[in-house]
């Protein structure tokens, strides 16, 4: 399907989708829309009752583990008195107290309470409290808030104390309802349209935002939702007024009518402009890119539009021009190494040959070997030249793995064979490991080691080959003790470099390096110190299960 095909269809089915969106939403039923506000109350509501449970709960614990201490069964002892007022100023309860087991209370700190009224009150019998007998039964209990002297709602939990097995007491803890963990539960999940209440027994505990009548949900000018708090019986009642439900819900709608004008509009004018802008330039581009693919360099495209589809143009124009005059350049080249520069430089290493075995004398077989070994070192070049185009040319799927050892060993027997004066060591990976593109790796570490050996002038030139294993990284290591590569050299192989009449590199072979080593997604690293050491870093082949490494 062409371009201009898809995206007219997409405009006409993004209109459609959005079309029927809003239509969607204005024909809602109110009633259902109310049903999900109750939805969502009854979430809230649960959601804070499940937070109250869970803070009386933490309330209850704290009380049975104080009440666990052996001091609080101590009556009327200091050990006594000091548990109790550090369990009030460590915890969150505003009060503590101990009843005995025969209801009387021996010990009791509050907070702001005076000696004078904690005297009147200790001593006193409290054994007709709920929370006292409730405890003294052997549970945990939590009771209803009840209206202090000071009108504030307090909420008592108590629990028993035991001494040798024996219940001798109950270990109180009073805290205040309206302040605490409490209330901001209540205050956080209210709001300017949305109340929050918590009732026992008919009566109202606690209350925040929007909330009216003592029972929400018979009011016709509420939605309710209610919960129970677990641990206690209590009621919590979500609720929001259907006037101010109403009124967001017009807003919405009205909001949503005027946005889905407004974005149906820049659509249209939006669409219009993309198709005039940019389908049929994409187009035209495609088209060229098509013909560089097919190897027709040099043709050209013709781009309307802003300065920038005209800065395109120019840029696909000069890069089809310029892969056009390379693919000559590269031709040319190719043909100059393999034919002319090659064969002549076989008749000039030959002449030589001869030339050296028929003088008489030392000066004429010297000039012949120097002329020998510079038409050798050109024949490396013309070498050099052709692995850049095999290497180079090869694509991903054609390059084969090869074991990082093999490598190694390979590289090693080669490098001795051809210089047998020189001290070739090496140290293989501990694990048996593959690296892709092993026959690229193969050409860097033979190119590598050569530089190594030709540029050492030492009687015994001593060159070590190491490869290692970094997790999902192979490196290899191509160290010697000679006299440290020059510094324009080292920028061929680590740095974006481009050679110059006065900087430049001695030939082909660490060119090659770079190239075959950014083609296999490595990295090298160069260091010079008391000789030189090359680093390359490869990814590992990714393991399979089934990568040869086994082989008994």
């Amino acid at each position: 399907m062409r371009l201009r095909t898809r995206f007219a269809l997409g405009l006409a089915l993004v209109a459609l989708v959005l079309s029927a969106t809003s239509l969607a939403g204005f024909v809602l039923y109110r009633d259902a829309v109310v049903a999900q506000e109750r939805t969502d109350l009854a979430h809230s509501a649960e959601s804070v009752a499940t937070q109250l449970d869970a803070v009386l709960a933490e309330r209850e614990r704290q009380v049975q583990l104080w009440g666990s201490s052996p001091s609080l069964a101590e009556h009327g002892s200091p050990s006594q008195a000091a548990r109790l007022r550090s369990f009030v100023r460590t915890t969150e309860f505003s009060g503590a107290s101990v009843i005995a087991a025969n209801g009387t209370m021996t010990g009791l700190y509050s907070e702001g309470l005076s000696p004078a009224a904690r005297e009147r009150i200790v001593g006193s019998g409290f054994g007709d409290r709920t929370y006292f007998r409730r405890a003294m039964a052997g549970e945990t209990y939590v009771s209803d808030p009840v209206r202090a002297e000071t009108g504030n709602l307090i909420v008592t939990v108590s629990t028993p104390l035991r001494e040798a097995g024996e219940t001798v007491g109950t270990f109180n803890a009073a805290f205040h309802l309206e302040r605490g963990d409490l209330a901001s539960i209540v205050r956080a999940n209210s709001g300017p349209t949305q109340g929050v209440r918590i009732t026992a027994n008919g009566t109202t505990l606690y209350a925040a935002g929007p909330v009216t009548g003592t029972d929400a949900g018979a009011d016709a000018d509420l939605i309710a939702a209610d919960e129970r708090v677990a641990g206690t019986g209590w009621t919590v009642s979500a609720t929001t007024t259907r006037a101010a439900f109403e009124s967001r819900l017009w807003a919405a709608t009205a909001a949503q009518a005027a946005a889905f004008g407004l974005v149906l509009l820049s659509v249209a004018v939006f669409g219009l402009w993309l198709y005039r802008e940019f389908v049929g330039n994409i187009e035209r581009l495609h088209g060229g890119f098509g013909a560089l693919v097919d190897g027709d360099y040099g043709s050209t495209v013709s781009l309307t539009g802003a300065t920038e589809w005209a800065e395109l143009e120019g840029g696909f124009n000069d890069l089809s021009e310029t892969l056009a005059q390379r693919r000559t350049e590269v031709i040319v080249l190719n043909r100059v190494l393999r034919h002319n520069l090659r064969n002549a430089m076989t008749v000039v290493v030959g002449n030589a040959d001869r030339i050296a075995e028929r003088a008489d004398d030392e000066t004429t077989r010297a000039e012949a070997d120097r002329i020998r070994r510079r038409g050798e070192s050109l024949l490396e070049l013309a070498d050099h030249a052709r692995a850049v185009e095999a290497s180079l040319g090869a694509r991903p799927e054609e390059t084969t793995p090869r074991p990082a050892a093999d490598i190694v060993a390979d590289v090693a027997a080669t490098v001795h064979e051809e210089f047998p004066h020189a001290d070739v060591r090496t140290a293989g990976p501990d694990e048996r490991v593959s690296v892709p593109s092993g026959d690229l790796l193969l050409v860097v570490l033979d190119e590598l080691a050569r530089n190594a050996v030709t540029h050492n002038d030492a009687p015994e030139p001593t060159v070590e080959i190491d490869a290692t294993v970094d997790e999902g990284t192979v490196r290899f290591t191509v160290a010697d003790d000679g006299p440290g590569m020059p510094a324009v050299e080292r920028r061929v192989l680590t740095e974006s470099f481009v050679e110059t009449p006065t900087q430049h590199g001695a030939g082909l072979g660490l060119w090659l390096v770079t190239w075959l080593v950014h083609w296999a997604d490595g990295e090298i690293d160069v260091a010079v110190d008391d000789g030189t050491t090359v680093t390359v870093a490869v990814p590992r082949e990714r393991d399979d299960g089934a990568d040869g490494s086994g082989d008994g």
